[in-house]
């Protein structure tokens, strides 16, 4: 708050005579007011201000002006004004001392500094205290719109303090919720506010009462307790958590939520985040002492860790990782940080320096899968580095290389260390009808790994060089539909691929799998990821994708199909058959993405087997979207011989606004191949300027995985159902995540159609 009145020698400019100033008004029909009305200013002629005035000078506008000069008293009457710097006063009377500073107003009395309007009785201001006295007074805070009554109003610099007051953040005149305390502060400076012996009412009823309450009274973070969350659940009973924030510092904080579950005991959960110039990060644990629900008395816990920091303009590093206790961790408790439904973790350590023309990368990584799977490998750690020039003649040379020590985390006997070099050039010619790239490369690799395991060698190599050439055409046409102009491109592109074919089979799989055959997927210059298998290849790719942009330039229509063509079958695999190549062209990959109308979006992705007339993977969604609080998605999703079982889903995900104050989000998948819902979730919201509450409802199947790896022929699944209700009083701090985030949280979140392979 600035300085308010002081006492200063008698400089006043006096302004005899009266002015009119328009009132400003709330635009009639506009959405914010429909739903949440703003308040009548208390001041509802703004103040002109009087001049020019030096600092400190008190300015003074009146119909009439008595001054006495025995007593250095100046009286003031009719439509009276008073202005000291940013402090203004109106009444209809005042008297001011010249010898004591003070001054006194009588009748209807509106104040303002900036921060806080005030309508009272009458007003005093004691200029020895350099404070100010309302009595009477019914006050609004400028930057929340938080406003009350209170007996006595009290202003000094950076300060004000209410006695025998009320506050709510509320616009409407009947507010929702509001505090009644026998003295209420509120700090200017700090954004802070406190009351003693309060009582907190809800409908104007007294709900609970609390000796001392310290709040928030701007946006700016304060530490205190969060609004509590409600669940009830067949896994895990009664749940109640209720969170505490901490604000540290202004780049700091923390948050300590207790979670407290009927049939497991109490989870202490922790979050601390910091932020500075050059990075930041943030740490989280949860932690339960002993499961209640389990035989043993185990811990559970889960604890991630993530860091990004700028070293320099050259250097750079970065952490993530999450651990969990046990496989079943994310199906029993949920987390922020990982779905319910994964299958894996993945944890890494990086540092990177960048050049113009080189990047060395230093990693560790960690894969933790969760369920009965072959044991992964760590890297601990890898070094790889590529350096890349081109020449006056646009040739493009590369060098990349590559060391990695793999250990299996479950056996200290296998292991392994793997060199590899690959020296790259390139040639790429691009205009705007055409473009083509011609690449050769060849791969070394050198593996020194532990010959324990059956079937591997010691010291096994491999080298295997490789051609790559891939052109495409750019064809547009323009065309009127529908009296608009739209244009349409094609852009056919072929590609053909040659590396020959070396036995692999005495090297370990340490970090390869087989990549996505979908329609960008078939244009890549390699099979596998990672560099366990590098697989021959005689094929040519053939493809095209077609393009409809309206007179907006904006995408309304897409389609794109490939297929891959083999002059010799790769030999090449992995641990299993499921990566052979058994026919003589791939699947065909086709995909669309199409805007049916403003907010309507169709998007689909098939690969069909051609020689057994058969869908192998398909994905579709339809989707509305208006706004962050408009969403309806209907999908289906198809896969066959996923670890020997054909998946089939159709999947609905909404979030609609019925109302202005009605929300609703719904989730449904239901699994075709066994008749049966494998995740539902539904919850409405009702959401008014003071105050929201959010009722939900799910049931989901439970991923017993620690139940499957004891017993592999447990089949028969088992489903958890729960609800849960949040109350959320606006304007004492709240949690802001929205119903779209709330879908998250069920087991199969939700997927933007655009990327319908996540």
């Amino acid at each position: 708050m600035r300085k308010f009145f002081r006492r200063y020698n008698w400089g006043a400019l006096l302004l005899i005579g009266s002015s009119s100033v328009a009132q400003a008004q709330v635009p009639a029909g506009s959405e914010f007011a429909s739903v949440c009305p703003i308040p009548q200013p208390l001041i509802e002629q703004p103040f002109t201000p009087i001049g020019d005035l030096p600092l400190g000078a008190i300015a003074v506008r009146a119909n009439r002006a008595d001054i006495d000069s025995e007593t250095s008293v100046a009286s003031f009457y009719g439509n009276v004004e008073v202005q000291v710097d940013e402090q203004q006063l109106r009444t209809e009377q005042a008297q001011i001392n010249q010898q004591t500073g003070n001054i006194v107003a009588s009748g209807q009395t509106r104040f303002t500094d900036g921060y806080l309007q005030v309508a009272s009785e009458n007003f005093r201001l004691n200029s020895g205290e350099n404070r100010a006295y309302l009595s009477g007074a019914r006050y609004q805070v400028a930057e929340n719109g938080a406003r009350g009554e209170a007996d006595v109003l009290s202003v000094s610099p950076g300060q004000v303090t209410l006695e025998g007051s009320t506050f709510t953040t509320c616009p409407t005149d009947n507010p929702a919720w509001q505090m009644k305390a026998q003295t209420i502060s509120l700090n200017e400076e700090d954004g802070q506010g406190e009351a003693r012996h309060a009582r907190f009412e809800l409908f104007g009823v007294p709900v609970l009462y609390i000796p001392y309450l310290s709040f928030p009274t701007s946006d700016d973070a304060k530490s205190g307790f969060l609004f509590p969350t409600i669940r009830s659940s067949q896994k895990n009973g009664f749940e109640f958590e209720v969170p505490y924030y901490i604000a540290i510092a202004p780049n700091m904080d923390a948050t300590i939520t207790p979670r407290y579950m009927d049939k497991r005991g109490l989870q202490m959960q922790g979050e601390y985040r910091y932020l500075s110039e050059t990075g930041g990060g943030q740490l989280n644990l949860a932690y339960l002492n002993e499961d209640d629900s389990w035989q043993t008395d185990n811990s559970r816990y889960l604890w991630r860790i993530e860091h990004q920091q700028d070293w320099s303009p050259h250097w750079q590093s970065y952490v993530n990782g999450i651990f969990i206790s046990d496989d079943d961790y994310l199906n029993d408790f949920g987390s922020d940080f990982a779905g319910r439904a994964d299958a894996q973790l993945y944890r890494h350590a990086q540092t990177n320096y960048l050049t113009d023309n080189w990047q060395v990368k230093v990693r560790i990584e960690d894969f933790e899968l969760l369920g009965n799977y072959r044991s992964p490998y760590r890297t601990l750690p890898q070094v790889a580095s590529e350096y890349q020039w081109q020449d006056p003649r646009g040739l493009d040379y590369r060098l990349f290389t590559e060391i990695s020590h793999f250990q299996n985390q479950n056996d200290d006997n296998d292991y392994a260390t793997r060199v590899h070099i690959e020296p790259q050039v390139s040639y790429h010619v691009e205009a705007p009808a055409y473009d083509w790239l011609a690449e050769l490369s060849y791969s070394y690799t050198q593996y020194d790994q532990n010959a324990t395991s059956q079937g591997l060698a010691e010291n096994p190599s491999r080298g295997i060089p490789q051609l790559r050439w891939h052109g495409r055409l750019n064809f547009e046409r323009d065309f009127i539909f529908n009296n608009s102009g739209y244009r349409q491109t094609v852009q056919p592109q072929v590609q053909y691929l040659y590396a020959p074919y070396e036995d692999q089979s005495d090297i370990g799989i340490y970090d390869s799998t087989l990549m996505q055959d979908d329609y960008r997927g078939l244009f890549r210059a390699r099979r596998f990821s990672g560099l366990d298998r590098i697989s021959d290849a005689n094929q040519v790719t053939v493809g095209a994708s077609t393009s409809i942009y309206d007179p907006a330039s904006r995408e309304v229509f897409r389609f794109s199909a490939a297929q891959v063509y083999y002059f010799e079958e790769p030999r090449t695999q992995l641990l299993s058959s499921d990566s052979a190549v058994t026919t003589n062209r791939s699947d065909l990959a086709l995909e669309t993405r199409f805007r049916i109308a403003e907010r309507w979006y169709f998007n689909g992705s098939l690969q069909y087997d051609m020689e057994l007339n058969r869908t192998q993977k398909s994905q579709t969604a339809l989707e509305y979207r208006k706004g962050p609080v408009n969403l309806l998605q209907i999908s289906h999703r198809k896969a066959t011989n996923i670890l020997g079982n054909n998946i089939e889903q159709l999947g609905l995900q909404s979030v609609l606004e019925l109302a202005p104050q009605w929300q609703l989000a719904a989730n449904w998948y239901y699994d075709l191949q066994y008749k049966r819902t494998n995740d539902g979730l539904l919850a409405v919201q009702y959401s008014d300027c003071c105050w929201a509450m959010r009722v939900g409802a799910y049931r989901r199947i439970n991923r017993n995985l620690e139940i499957q790896q004891n017993n592999p022929g447990f089949d028969a699944p088992e489903f958890d159902n729960g609800i849960s209700v949040q109350f959320i009083i606006k304007g004492l701090g709240s949690d802001n995540r929205s119903l779209l985030d709330l879908l998250e949280q069920s087991l199969f979140g939700y997927r933007h159609p655009f990327h319908l392979s996540n």
